[in-house]
Order: structure tokens, then sequence, then C-alpha cells
């Protein structure tokens, strides 16, 4: 409950994220140029540091198939009535598509907003997509839990990812 003031009624959020493998002085340069042209002061880009434990599992052992990763970084474009929320979420975007240069190109999919089932299917590497697909066919075949990130089942088609 400590950030609920932060997340009140009305307000408009758009999240994206971006793995990192390193952040070299030109990727802090970069930060901090997103972080001066954020249009509202309630935007926000968050680094996390990732390695440690989460290294030690295998990539294929779960979903989260980046353990590899230095950092991930969540962006978040917010405004707190609607105000500008597209300029907002377009700045999220470009933030988002800078960093991914010093990564693989690709989203840790529960920091993000975007639901397209492109955008969902290049979170994931191929064989970890297949898997997570192999378990919608048994579990869920006719895709009733569908909603924010959807991993489709073999009987629904998907949109090849397109780049970000």
């Amino acid at each position: 409950q400590a950030l609920d003031p932060l997340w009140g009624p009305g307000a408009h959020n758009y999240f994206t994220s971006a793995i990192l493998d390193a952040l070299p002085d030109a990727a802090i340069d970069e930060l901090i140029a997103r972080w001066s042209a954020k249009p509202t002061p309630y935007s926000e880009l968050h680094v996390h540091h990732a390695g440690g434990a989460m290294g030690r599992v295998p990539s294929d052992g779960t979903a989260f198939f980046h353990r590899d990763a230095a950092y991930v970084l969540n962006v978040i474009a917010r405004s707190p009535d609607g105000a500008g929320f597209a300029e907002h979420a377009n700045w999220g975007r470009a933030a988002r598509k800078a960093m991914a240069a010093y990564g693989p190109d690709t989203m840790y999919v529960n920091f993000t907003g975007d639901d397209e089932p492109d955008k969902v299917r290049a979170s994931y590497p191929p064989a970890t997509y297949a898997r997570l697909v192999a378990v919608k066919d048994r579990y869920d075949p006719t895709n009733m839990f569908r909603l924010n990130q959807n991993i489709a089942p073999s009987g629904i088609t998907v949109p090849e990812p397109t780049p970000h």
C-alpha cells in the first residue's frame, strides 16, 4: 500500500522494458538524456541489477530466459489524469528503443504494457515460447486466460514478431 498514492484513479500508465547486457558510459549518457526529456515528472526509468541467484538457474529452467542479463530496464510513462498520454507513451517507446541497443533487443514481459502478440512473442526465445505454447495447448486450449501478455495456444494464429 505504500505506493498506492502514486497510482491513483484516472492515472494513465504505459510500461515497457529492455534487457541490457551492460551499462557503458554511452548507455548512462543515453539514460540521462532520456530522463531529462521525459514529458512529465511522473514518468520513471528503473534500472534493475540482475544476476546473482537469478543467474544460477538454467536459462531454460523457467519462462524467464534472460537470466544472464546484467540489467533489466523498466520504463514507466505516466500521466496522472490522461492528459498528453500519447506523448508520454511515445517517450517511453523511444527510451526503450534507444536503450535496447545495449542488449539483445528483447523485453521482460512482466514490465511491459504491450500486449500485442508479436511483442509478447519477441519477449521469449523461440524454444521458450514453444514450451509456453505447449503448456497453453495442454491447460488452456481454448485460450480462456487470454488477457494481458497472452501466450496463445497453437490453434490460434499469432503474428510473427516485428522489431521493437
